[in-house]
């Protein structure tokens, strides 16, 4: 191979960027070029400044080394520390002449000006794992065996209500509604006659329906059991849609929620503020049901953390601060309580604001029921679409929920 020295490695540099300038080429690559250009010259005015400083120090040692002779002092001692620095400034600038040569990218850029992009072959033909090209596709990414999934917020509502399953389309509830009025009498006079009023209630359950499309492709070749996920997925959107209507439903093909039962609403326990809920409607409210139920605090996440922060009245207080209304519970059967009474979370119940039913506060196994008809069924359409090669899931079930005796819920009502 043929030696290339500085000065046309330097011309090589110059009349290469001028070459570059002239033709249209990619600017990416005109801006590779350049970098890797700009990389050899800076290296390049490197090796021709230290050439310079050992031709400079080498003037210097010969110019020192005539004023002593011509001075008549021929200390062999100087002659020799002379001569071995001379030797070695010789061997520096041998080596800082040779190492750059001896270098990978002199090497390579040598090459380069000597025949071209073709110097290039060898960096074309790397496989490498960055670019797809050069072998990326061929290097596979791992799945995870695991399949992360959202939090759905169910309401807990089916955990309090009363639940009951039927066979047939309809069921009817018979309901006392009054019981005999007892009346006192005098010796010898007639008591009054009375009886027990009924009434009857009845609960139709409605269709809740959703069907899920797929490929032949997708239920043969996914990393996971495409069909367990459709029925895993299915039965959280039948649980959240349940949660909702039982809370919020309109009762129009759907549940009726208690939240926007008007006989509830009617009877709803203001706050005691235009835009906040406090502390003492939620304690006076267990005040407006009567004696015998066991009732339960329903609110959302929100709400629950907002109550959280409540003390009672700490001026009065034996501890000078105040209890916390919210208390944690025991391990075991005894779960935490909200102003001694428990409570379930439900994410449908509205936020606090003006004109908002943030709390209900009751019975709810008594006052709301949830009829269930039958247990979740799916068919398995594999013909409708089977020259596209789809498969269809529907699934289908049939419940409902509604207040059956309102005097056991009771709302309160932030004041509009």
């Amino acid at each position: 191979m043929v030696e290339i020295t500085l000065e046309e490695v330097g011309k090589a540099v110059k009349e290469l960027r001028e070459e570059v300038e002239k033709k249209s080429q990619d600017p990416a690559k005109i801006d590779k070029i350049n970098a890797y250009l700009d990389i050899q010259e800076e290296k390049n005015q490197q090796f021709v400044k230290a050439e310079e400083e050992v031709k400079t120090q080498k003037a210097d040692i010969a110019e020192l080394k005539t004023q002593l002779e011509t001075s008549g002092n021929k200390s062999d001692e100087v002659k020799k520390q002379l001569d071995d620095l001379e030797v070695k400034m010789a061997r520096a600038g041998e080596n800082k002449t040779s190492d750059y040569r001896d270098a990978e990218e002199y090497k390579a850029f040598n090459t380069y000006c000597k025949i071209g992009d073709r110097s290039d072959a060898e960096t074309k033909a790397l496989l490498r794992t960055d670019s797809n090209v050069d072998g990326g596709f061929l290097v596979p990414t791992e799945l995870d065996s695991e399949l992360l999934k959202k939090i759905t917020e169910i309401d807990g509502i089916r955990s309090i209500a009363r639940v009951r399953t039927v066979s047939g389309k309809t069921l009817d509830m018979p309901l006392r509604d009054t019981i005999p009025t007892a009346t006192y009498e005098g010796e010898a006079e007639t008591g009054t006659d009375d009886a027990s009023t009924y009434a009857l209630e009845s609960v139709t359950p409605f269709r809740q329906t959703v069907t899920v499309p797929v490929t032949l492709d997708m239920l043969q070749d996914s990393a996971f059991a495409m069909g367990s996920e459709i029925t895993s997925d299915v039965s959280e959107a039948f649980a959240y849609g349940e949660g909702n209507g039982f809370v919020a439903g309109t009762g129009f093909k759907q549940p009726a929620g208690f939240t926007v039962n008007v006989e509830l609403q009617n009877g709803a326990r203001n706050s005691g503020s235009a835009t906040l809920l406090t502390p003492n409607s939620l304690i006076l409210v267990t005040g407006d049901l009567k004696v015998g139920y066991s009732p339960v605090y329903v609110f959302n996440r929100r709400t629950l953390a907002t109550a959280r922060t409540w003390r009672g009245d700490a001026a009065s207080a034996s501890d000078g601060a105040g209890q916390y209304l919210w208390q944690p519970g025991l391990n075991g059967p005894v779960s935490n309580t909200l102003n001694g009474y428990p409570y379930i979370v439900a994410n449908s119940m509205p936020d606090v604001a003006a004109g908002a039913y943030p709390v209900a506060f009751g019975d709810f196994r008594r006052g709301y029921i949830i009829v269930d008809r039958t247990t979740t069924g799916v068919i398995r359409d594999d013909y409708s679409e089977k020259r596209k090669g789809i498969v269809e899931f529907t699934f289908n079930r049939w419940n409902t929920g509604r207040v059956v005796l309102p005097e056991a819920i009771k709302l309160i009502k932030v004041s509009a």
